[in-house]
């Protein structure tokens, strides 16, 4: 994958809209926090995925 392409720039929104999503979470007092820390995690896989897609390409 090269950087600023299509698919690089997909998956860079999506992980700001997680990690944003993340933070939103946060701070809600009535959501539980595992759910947080999933999205924060789905969130870093998706960065992690990002950087092995370019690294291979």
């Amino acid at each position: 994958m090269i950087r600023g392409s299509k698919l690089d720039e997909l998956l860079t929104l999506l992980f700001m809209l997680l990690a944003i999503a993340t933070v939103i979470c946060f701070f809600i007092p009535s959501v539980e926090k595992s759910i947080t820390l999933t999205i924060g995690g789905i969130a870093i896989g998706v960065r992690i995925i990002q950087y092995i897609l370019r690294f291979f390409n």
